[in-house]
């Protein structure tokens, strides 16, 4: 079942690169790893003069799937990356792309909202 959800997490992140690209986005960096801080990111982009930190949380739904922003683990990870980058570089922009909005009120809009408030996340965007 790994296979599936790192296909489907490939095709999301295929999705978020387009989507970077047609937002004018140079795309510095794909799977950049923060070896002193032990984590990695899908992307790092710059559109000249804002360099992006991003990771690509994406996947489908359907029988038990949860996608995107509906899975807390994948939630978790994701502002977990933010935070840590940000403990090194708090002016680091971090943004989540989401394959899927959290169900308002749940456990994962808390910790969306929480991390956004807290400065973990920069930006939260969502595409399918």
């Amino acid at each position: 079942f790994q296979s599936t959800s790192k296909q489907t997490g490939m095709l999301f992140e295929s999705l978020v690169e387009k989507h970077l690209k047609d937002s004018m986005k140079q795309i510095v960096h794909r799977n950049f790893k923060f070896s002193s801080i032990g984590i990695d990111v899908d992307f790092v982009a710059t559109d000249g003069l804002v360099t992006e930190y991003i990771e690509a949380k994406g996947g489908l739904s359907g029988h038990k799937k949860r996608p995107g922003a509906q899975r807390t683990d994948s939630v978790k990870k994701a502002i977990a990356n933010g935070a840590l980058l940000k403990a090194v570089n708090p002016d680091a922009y971090f943004v989540v792309y989401f394959s899927a909005k959290p169900t308002p009120g749940s456990s994962s809009d808390m910790m969306i909202q929480n991390a956004i408030n807290a400065g973990y996340v920069d930006d939260v965007r969502y595409i399918n």
